[in-house]
């Protein structure tokens, strides 16, 4: 379900204000409100479908955390004595306990029911009534997920804290789970096994300092309820003693126990063993030791498809690497979770993978050296790129990974510097200068952690490599693939596997460039804009584009990005200049089709191609609306037009002029005015007469079905956009028309879009390119000196038989080079040059770069 970004924002702002509020009820002891206010806010989070797993996830914890800050607060240590304020304590409990049990997220559940059954045992003057009541409520959880380890596990806990066994279906049921594993097992290893159980609840909640004590105490309070069949198994508990001497011995049964589990597919036990391991290891031999040792199973785990195991090796080497740090910035912890989302990234199942970037982003906390500031940035761009395929990326996510990219990777200390103004305020203390920052830490780019190894890009010699064609697909997914073509035709193709596609940030910024300065967030001017589009790129793509030489003015590079969904016009690309001033670009929105792409032609300068006496025929099309429909207005007591278009108005003037003065054309065909009719323009439309075919007016954007989008004739009727096709498409049809388009774009209810790019693309996704040459849109309509020369020079260079991307790019040229000749003519004299920087001020931005194409950029008027 995709629903827009400001419905999304508005959500999670709301979502904001009601935590503040059940936080501030909550501490004025108002739980029933409190709690019925962070129920309502679970059921809105379950049935949002717009919201992802990960999202989803997120919110519940930041809700459960609020219960959880809120119990702590209740429970003080006053010299040397805890108090717990037992009425509100006892009674937020239950409300949290309950919220806990409706959750669909088991994790969530398991994690913080665990913790308040450690802090239960904490309380002096535990109640058993209390406490077996809870275990109860607990178990209920455990038994409807099959989560019967777990279970076991609670039912040996409550034997102790009871001091008895408290007969119920939960502690039979255990039972009878056990038994069916240990009699899988061979008689030699069934007392171990059940020794290693019993032995992990007493470390799990440290019950006491002696295990073996523990497991005699539980041995004897349990003997005389086992059944039949486990009565020999316990009763040769006492013989086991495990100790420095004899655990050689019993580590290589432990071996051996672990890899029988998994074969007969009892493999949730095996992090009994491995934290039984752990702890023997590191009393018997050393903490260094014991953490290598354990490791080794996280492979063992992963190569035999046991990833709840694998998680939960990394959950157990948290705690013990929390136990021993200091809470502050740590490197350690942070490595330990980057490294289990390598693990777990490519899973079908993202279960494992979100729940290891919680843990990561738990353990970002803001770094106070050089040397944590980049390994803080470095470790969030690792982050971005596991969590890009989850298209919920946080705002603070983007610009933590985009400071990293722009002052670590690129060296652009000036977009770096104003990005710090987008970070926590604590950066802006902490990052005083950025060209400092950058040399100080240099030397850490050759030892900071990686899992990728060095080769990310083909293994191929780009001083040879003179780039002439390439194709960049993106799917629905975001999933990003390439092929590109030098001029000797050597070919590198693949995909990028470590990122993905997810542009919600950077569209945003996008959106607001052409908007008035007191209402924008991000004042970035567009050359910026493009500057920070380049750096929003996969390294491995930045990688190409920095390594790509152009042979020459006669090979102009042509670049075709295909895509699912209209996204952001990569023409406003900056490396030093604009790729709408360097590459010949075309986009496709939809699947490739079947018999893949083929560069039909090498793009040349014109000087080579020969030019053609071709004439051409021009269908014009007025749908500005300039007559009607027509609606009241009160305050000036007249009507007036619904959609004006002035800017269409003097296009279509324009347009007429240029094309009767214009040799190449033989016949012009104008719908205006009177003649704008329906029947008339699909009466033309059906001719296969004309290559080329103009609509300038207003377009209403269907959003349940695109394809039925439709422009308003001048009669008031509609013609859809798949009647335009049909038209078009007709059996027998021979031209391949180029369609341009400079249109106001409108929702089917009247109110003009602004984010015209993706719904755009989504209306002529269904013009099939092998029919058409190409389509021309304005995504900004407007109409000036600027835009009145790109469109003459457009049509001159097609008409001189240039490729339809090279006519567009030479016409932005020549446009830009009208008014800043100098410092453009250098440039394009050497697209290699990194010297200059071109200098577009925001009008004549708006000219340049609203023209996108979409259609193959090799593709002739005349073929």
């Amino acid at each position: 379900m995709t629903v827009s970004l400001d419905i999304k924002q508005e959500f999670l702002a709301s979502f904001q204000k009601k935590i503040i509020i059940a936080r501030k009820l909550l501490i004025g002891a108002n739980h029933k409100w409190a709690s019925k206010l962070l129920e309502n806010l679970r059921r809105d989070i379950e049935r949002n479908e717009w919201l992802d797993i990960q999202k989803k996830h997120q919110l519940l914890m930041i809700i459960s955390n609020s219960w959880w800050i809120y119990l702590n607060s209740l429970v003080r240590r006053e010299g040397g004595e805890v108090k717990v304020d037992l009425i509100r304590y006892i009674d937020a409990y239950k409300r949290f306990f309950s919220f806990l049990a409706n959750l669909d997220d088991f994790y969530l559940f398991n994690n913080f029911g665990i913790n308040l059954l450690k802090q239960f045992i904490k309380i002096e003057d535990l109640s058993q009534q209390g406490i077996t009541k809870f275990i109860n409520s607990f178990s209920v959880k455990l038994y409807n997920e099959d989560e019967y380890q777990k279970l076991l596990e609670l039912q040996i806990l409550l034997m102790f804290l009871r001091k008895s066994v408290a007969p119920s279906k939960f502690f039979n049921l255990s039972l009878e789970k056990l038994g069916k594993t240990v009699l899988k097992l061979e008689p030699s290893k069934r007392t171990l096994f059940i020794y290693m159980i019993l032995e992990d609840v007493c470390i799990k909640y440290n019950l006491m300092e002696d295990s073996s004590d523990f497991v005699r105490i539980i041995n004897k309070i349990i003997v005389n309820r086992l059944p039949q069949y486990l009565k020999n198994e316990f009763s040769s508990i006492s013989r086991i003693s495990i100790n420095e001497r004899s655990f050689t011995t019993i580590l290589g049964d432990l071996e051996d126990l672990i890899n029988y589990l998994n074969d007969i597919g009892e493999y949730s036990w095996i992090i009994i063993i491995i934290r039984n391991i752990f702890s023997k290891m590191q009393e018997y031999q050393s903490y260094g030791e014991a953490v290598t040792y354990i490791r080794k199973f996280i492979d063992f785990s992963i190569n035999r498809n046991r990833f709840e195991i694998a998680f939960e090796i990394y959950d157990f080497l948290e705690d013990i690497f929390m136990y021993k740090s200091d809470l502050s910035y740590d490197n350690l912890l942070i490595e330990l979770w980057v490294e289990a989302c390598k693990k777990f990234v490519d899973m079908k199942e993202k279960k494992y993978i979100l729940q290891s970037l919680e843990k990561l982003h738990n353990h970002l906390k803001i770094p106070q050296t050089s040397s944590q500031i980049f390994h803080y940035f470095y470790t969030y761009n690792i982050l971005w790129q596991f969590k890009s395929m989850f298209f919920s990326l946080e705002q603070r996510d983007f610009w933590r990974m985009m400071f990293y990219r722009a002052l670590f990777e690129e060296g652009n200390f000036n977009i770096a510097q104003k990005i710090i103004l987008h970070l926590e305020q604590d950066f802006s203390m902490l990052i005083k200068d950025v060209v400092s920052l950058k040399n100080e830490v240099e030397h850490l780019k050759d030892q900071i952690y990686s899992f990728n190894g060095k080769a990310t890009s083909p293994n191929l010699d780009f001083d040879s490599f003179s780039i002439k064609n390439m194709a960049i697909r993106i799917n629905s997914d975001g999933k990003i693939s390439y092929r590109m073509i030098s001029t000797d035709n050597q070919i590198i193709d693949g995909q990028v596997n470590n990122e993905y596609w997810n542009d919600t940030q950077i569209l945003e910024i996008y959106k607001e460039l052409f908007f008035e300065p007191e209402n924008r967030k991000f004042m970035f001017s567009l050359n910026e804009f493009g500057q920070l589009l380049y750096i929003f790129l996969p390294k491995l793509i930045r990688d190409f584009f920095k390594s790509f030489k152009i042979e020459s003015l006669q090979t102009i590079p042509q670049i075709y990005f295909i895509m699912d969904n209209m996204t952001i016009p990569f023409d406003l690309i900056y490396d030093n200049n604009f790729f709408l001033l360097k590459y010949s670009i075309g986009y496709k929105i939809g699947e490739i089709p079947l018999e893949g792409i083929s560069f039909e032609k090498s793009v040349s300068d014109k000087s080579l191609q020969d030019p053609t006496d071709e004439k051409y025929n021009v269908l014009l099309f007025d749908g500005i609306n300039s007559t009607n429909p027509l609606k009241w207005n009160e305050e000036l007591q007249r009507k007036e037009l619904i959609y004006p278009f002035v800017a269409g108005v003097n296009e279509i003037n324009y347009i007429i002029n240029l094309f009767n003065n214009t040799k190449e054309i033989d016949q012009i065909c104008t719908l205006i005015g009177p003649n704008s009719t329906r029947e008339k323009l699909l009466d033309q439309l059906s001719r296969d007469f004309y290559h080329i075919i103009i609509f300038v007016g207003n377009i209403f954007y269907s959003k349940w079905s695109p394809k039925d989008s439709y422009l308003l004739a001048n009669d008031n009727e509609i013609i859809t956009f798949k009647e335009i096709n049909n038209a078009l498409n007709h059996v027998g049809s021979r031209l391949r028309p180029l369609l341009f388009f400079n249109a106001q774009i409108f929702n089917t209810e009247g109110q003009k879009l602004r984010n015209v790019l993706k719904t755009f693309g989504e209306v002529v996704a269904q013009f099939d390119q092998t029919k058409f040459t190409g389509i021309v849109s304005r995504t900004y309509p407007l109409f000036n000196e600027e835009t009145k020369q790109i469109t003459s020079l457009f049509f001159l260079n097609l008409f001189n038989n240039n490729s339809q991307g090279v006519s567009l790019l030479k016409a932005r040229q020549q446009c830009i080079a009208s008014m800043m000749e100098e410092v453009v003519e250098q440039q394009y004299q050497n697209s290699t040059d990194k010297m200059g920087a071109t200098r577009i001020d925001l009008r004549s931005s708006l000219a340049v770069s609203s023209f996108l194409l979409f259609g193959k950029p090799w593709k002739n008027l005349s073929d």
